[in-house]
């Protein structure tokens, strides 16, 4: 099975605990998959599933990506600010 290196930013680390993860993801398996599995593993993070922002390798992609082995994942939730 392939792994998927897992980079969590914002707000997301502190709920997972972690900055890093290391899954091992089925062949074939996409980005949408990554996301489903990592709500499952940590429930806190399922109202932000939705709204992620991902990139493999510094490049944004489509939840319909499909992951290879050693692939790094950013996943990025939405950020808000202002003055």
């Amino acid at each position: 099975m392939p792994e998927i290196h897992v980079r969590l930013f914002a707000g997301l680390h502190d709920l997972v605990g972690r900055r890093e993860l290391v899954l091992s993801m089925p062949d074939g398996a996409t980005i949408g998959q990554l996301r489903d599995r990592l709500g499952e593993e940590y429930p806190i993070v399922q109202p932000l599933l939705s709204t992620l922002v991902c990139a493999v390798d510094e490049e944004y992609v489509a939840p319909e990506h499909v992951l290879r082995d050693g692939e790094d994942v950013a996943l990025i939730p939405p950020i808000s600010g202002g003055s």
